[in-house]
This record gives C-alpha cells, structure tokens and sequence, in this order.
C-alpha cells in the first residue's frame, strides 16, 4: 500500500450542445478531428450553464475528500485514494481513504443561466411540472423509458420525470439534503409528511415549488449514488491486502472510470423572414436547425413561396423566436 497523496476520478461528465457544437447541418460527431478541436477550444459549459452542489453534498465532498472540478465541458469528481494490492492477485487497485457508506447520494443542482437557452434548446419541458433527472439510480414510480445516465453519450429528453416522481425527488432533496441543514425559505415543504406527499394541497404546493425553481432557471439534477442498484455502482467490492494486517473488503474505484456525455439537442424551427419595407414575408416549409456556427443554405423551393433570385437570406441567431399556436419561428427582418 502507497501513502502518496492523490486524488484519481470517481466520475467524469461531460455536456455537449449541439447549438454549439454542430457546424450547420452537421452534427458535431460527424465533424473530422481537426474540425472538432476547434469547436472545443471554443466552447465552455459555463457560458450557459451552472452546475451546484446542494448543501449536503456540500459536506459530504468535505468529509469524504472529494473535489469538484469544473471544465469546459462539464464537470469531474475527484477522490482521494490510497493504492492497495488486490488479495490474491498482484493487480494494484485504489480505493478512497474515506470509506463511504452504500446510500450515500451525491447530487447537483443543473441551472441554465443564458436568457436564450430556451430559444435554442430542443425544448426544456414546457410542461412546468416537471425536470430533468441525470443519475445512475432509476427513481422508484419511473419505468424503463427514463434512462441511467452512467456511461456513453444520452441525449437530455431522455431523462424526464414524470410529474409525480419530480415532485417526490424535490421534496427528498429539499427535505433531507437542503431543509436538514437550512431550512430557510423552505418553511412549507418542511411541514408536509412524507406519507401525505400525495394529498391535494401538497401536490399544489410542491407543483408551485418546482415551476418556481424552473422559473429561476433550473433544468434538473445530477444525482450519483455509491451503489447504483447493479451493474451502474460507482465504486466496487474488493478484497485488498492491508499491511500488518488481515485481508479487507474495501470499496474501490472500478478498473474504467464512469464518463457519462449528456447531449443537449439543438432547437428546430421555422425560419421566418420579414421584409417590412415591401410588405412581403418568406416562411421555410420545414424546420431548420438553431446553430451558432456553420451555414445553412436555403434554396428557393425551400420557402412555401419562392424567395426572389437576388435576395440573400442570412441565418438566424438565438434571440428571436416566436411561439404562434401550433408553430416555432425564428425571426428574421430583412
């Protein structure tokens, strides 16, 4: 066993946007490498996006001596670990000096801060009663359909909540993980018993707590716990050689570290140009990708009425887009 000092990776997360990534119609995968180095060289979370621990996991990255480390493309959770021999086998292994229990539960709080990420994002879920829950555990009341999020590249409409398990997640986080340590603003959800989660009013007030939060930005929640019900564990058992003394079962971090991506698509929308000086306006007849670099060409039979020869029609940004009945525009003037 080695006393070195050192931190290695409990998980890796990263968060792509096809909004910034993509260049036009094509997807950012598809782009060769040197196309893509630049699109990353260029590209920071931060720029649209904030990612929090809540006030548990506050303390709890303290007291297990684990380090958040934020990056341009999302976010790492760093351990510290001692190396030890595995028992019988001369392979190394590491494994946190501070032993977590089995429930202990991670969680982060994923906010948008780009007043646009809306207009450019395959939509947030408009539906005010519900998030986005990004975590290795599937939440009891949720079915197959809602994916874990533990490994390989997930796209974000994959993880949402059905209205009754995001009023049960936020009243879990905000009673045992926030509330237990400041209850501050949250007098109400404090007041309601776990087994009357589900009467009316609750509903009604939980409801209103969750479009409130929406409101101030808030997109959902990364969630991580040590034992991921199966094949999704965070760390796993091993059986290590402890010096001067006997054999231990330790838990350890598994041979590949987790590295989850979560894709965030880019809107679609009509393209709407208007031009007021001749009283003439030109409407795409299919949706066109929302992209911040890359152009995308329209032809003249692309409009539902043909754009004359000589005009030239630019892309549209992310600021104006207009939501009429049935139908998304981004607006253009010309």
């Amino acid at each position: 066993m080695s006393f070195k000092i050192r931190y290695k990776p409990l998980i890796d997360i990263k968060i792509n946007h096809d909004y910034f990534l993509d260049d036009g119609t094509t997807k950012f995968d598809d782009l060769v490498e040197s196309q893509k180095k630049i699109r990353l060289s260029n590209y920071n979370i931060s720029d649209y996006l904030t990612i929090t621990p809540v006030l548990k996991t506050q303390l709890d990255l303290r007291n297990h001596k684990i380090v958040l480390k934020k990056t341009n493309r999302g976010f790492m959770l760093l351990v510290n670990v001692d190396e030890y021999t595995k028992a019988g086998d001369s392979s190394q292994v590491f494994c946190p000096k501070v032993q977590p229990s089995k429930d202990l539960l991670l969680t982060f709080e994923l906010r948008f801060k780009d007043t646009y990420f809306k207009n450019y994002t395959n939509p947030v879920e408009d539906e005010e009663n519900r998030f986005y829950y990004f975590s290795n555990i599937r939440p009891d009341g949720e079915n197959n359909s809602l994916s874990i999020f533990f490994k390989n590249t997930k796209v974000h409409t994959q993880f949402l909540l059905q209205p009754e398990t995001s009023r049960a997640i936020m009243y879990d986080i905000m009673i045992n993980e926030i509330a237990s340590i400041d209850a501050k603003g949250l007098e109400n959800i404090t007041l309601i018993n776990p087994e009357d989660i589900n009467e009316p009013e609750n509903v009604a007030l939980l409801n209103t707590y969750v479009q409130t939060q929406k409101r101030n930005g808030l997109i959902g929640y990364f969630r991580f716990g040590i034992d991921g019900r199966g094949n999704n564990d965070l760390l796993v058992d091993d059986t290590v050689e402890v010096p001067n003394g006997p054999d231990e079962m330790m838990s350890c971090l598994p041979d590949n570290v987790p590295d989850p991506i979560l894709r965030f698509e880019n809107r679609k929308t009509l393209w709407r140009y208007s031009n007021i000086k001749e009283d003439e306006t030109f409407i795409t007849k299919d949706e066109q990708p929302l992209t911040q670099n890359g152009f995308i060409e329209l032809k003249r039979n692309d409009f539902e009425q043909p754009k004359p020869k000589n005009m030239f029609f630019s892309n549209p940004d992310k600021r104006h887009v207009t939501v009429e009945e049935d139908n998304i525009y981004s607006e253009i003037f010309i």
